[in-house]
């Protein structure tokens, strides 16, 4: 029985490369046939084609390969005959799981970008060679020069769909990527060969989009929504007021913060891009460097507080104690929440732990506020009562005579009248 154990031996990597497309076409392909109903239906030879031309289809067909494995047991083993344990066990034709992904992957990519993006435009045909002199013919005739040989044809150009493969070739690696081939079709190959590697921490469709609308800055850095707060650090490690605004129009948080328009808006910014820097430098580790989780936190930090109590608490003459109090509550606070409104409310009880909210000043910690005393609070209440004075020690004896009669007067019953 053909599996991926193929001996090794003697093999080649190119052989090994067709030995595990052989057992691809024919027994995994009539494994996903009998398991996918999208298959059934299909001709056994025409279910390869199709699953390495659907990308949704190869996705589930790597999902029916990952929840369901005793199905190719007897397909995907290693040199002994055993199921792999892991992508990295060795398969006996040299390669492994992970290999045999990415064969995949790049595959699939690879047809889905030429079927989609425009082909090459056809080559021109080459000038014809000028026509040999009389004299010229003559010697080649003669044997006295050799012919000229013909015109090489010209090199086929690369369609769009091949030039954004070869771009993205390297970096088509995991099977978590095959629902996002159609979403890596609009990008630029620029951009493709500019970004490297770093197109494998964008995971979500949502973030291919925003790569593709507006591309990579003049420097190479990704979009704005795509980086991490330590984008907001301005030349002295503080907060940039240019990249806040922008953080703050792209985000959308126009909506959590409906007073922030316009001159409000302006003022706020100014205020956080005041700061002293080590307060950015202590709560952008503390908020792992989430964007939006820096970008709230500071926005309600300033509404919350005010303009007056903000400076208080942030400015260069703020308690960098209580900074660094927050920071470690904040790192506490972990998971933070997604949505923006509950980013916003846990914004405002984190601040409330280390920061007095009306003033600005460090919040007291009730542990160790001593007790005020007995004094009526504003509502009425009754206070407390004051603690019994200490009875008086005795007088000490006279060392000259009997005790002194005390001047208290003494109570005396006179004895009833005899008359």
């Amino acid at each position: 029985m053909t599996s991926l154990s193929l001996a090794h031996s003697g093999r080649s990597s190119h052989d090994s490369l067709d030995a595990i497309r052989n057992v691809l076409k024919t027994q995994v392909s009539d494994i996903l046939r009998l398991n996918i109903t999208q298959l059934s239906t299909l001709p056994p030879d025409v279910v390869y084609d199709r699953i390495l031309n659907t990308p949704q289809l190869l996705h589930e067909c790597f999902q029916v390969f990952r929840l369901q494995p005793d199905l190719f047991k007897r397909v995907v083993v290693r040199a002994d005959k055993r199921p792999v344990a892991s992508d990295q066990d060795p398969l006996s034709c040299g390669r492994t799981v992970a290999d045999v992904v990415k064969l995949v992957v790049r595959a699939s990519a690879k047809r889905y970008f030429r079927a989609t993006l425009p082909p090459a435009p056809r080559p021109k045909a080459p000038p014809p060679p000028p026509s040999p002199s009389l004299l010229n013919m003559a010697a080649i005739r003669l044997g006295l020069k050799e012919a000229p040989l013909p015109p090489k044809p010209p090199k086929a150009p690369l369609g769009q769909g091949d030039r954004l493969y070869r771009a993205f070739r390297e970096n088509l690696l995991f099977e978590w990527q095959v629902p996002l081939i159609p979403c890596y079709t609009p990008l630029e190959v620029s951009t493709v060969t500019r970004l490297g590697s770093r197109i494998l921490a964008l995971r979500e469709p949502a973030q291919i989009q925003i790569l593709a609308e507006e591309g990579l800055t003049p420097e190479g850095r990704l979009p704005l929504l795509l980086d991490n707060a330590k984008r907001l650090h301005g030349p002295d490690q503080g907060i940039d007021a240019n990249t806040l605004t922008e953080a703050f129009a792209k985000l959308g948080l126009e909506a959590v913060f409906p007073t922030l328009v316009d001159t409000q808006l302006r003022r706020a910014v100014s205020q956080v891009a005041c700061m002293d820097p080590r307060v950015a430098q202590l709560l952008i580790p503390a908020l792992e460097t989430d964007l939006r989780s820096v970008a709230i936190f500071l926005f309600t930090a300033f509404v919350r507080l005010g303009e007056k109590a903000f400076r208080q608490a942030f400015g260069p003459h703020g308690a960098m104690w209580a900074v660094q109090k927050l920071a470690k509550h904040l790192e506490t606070c972990r998971p933070w929440p997604r949505a923006l409104p509950s980013m916003k409310q846990a914004s405002e009880r984190a601040l409330a732990f280390a920061i007095d909210l009306d003033s600005g000043l460090p919040a007291k910690d009730k542990l160790k506020t001593p007790d005020p005393g007995p004094v009526a609070s504003a509502t009425g209440a009754a206070a407390k009562p004051a603690p019994a004075a200490k009875k008086p020690a005795p007088a000490a004896k006279s060392a000259s005579g009997p005790d002194r009669a005390s001047r208290a007067p003494a109570v005396v019953n006179s004895a009833p009248s005899r008359r």
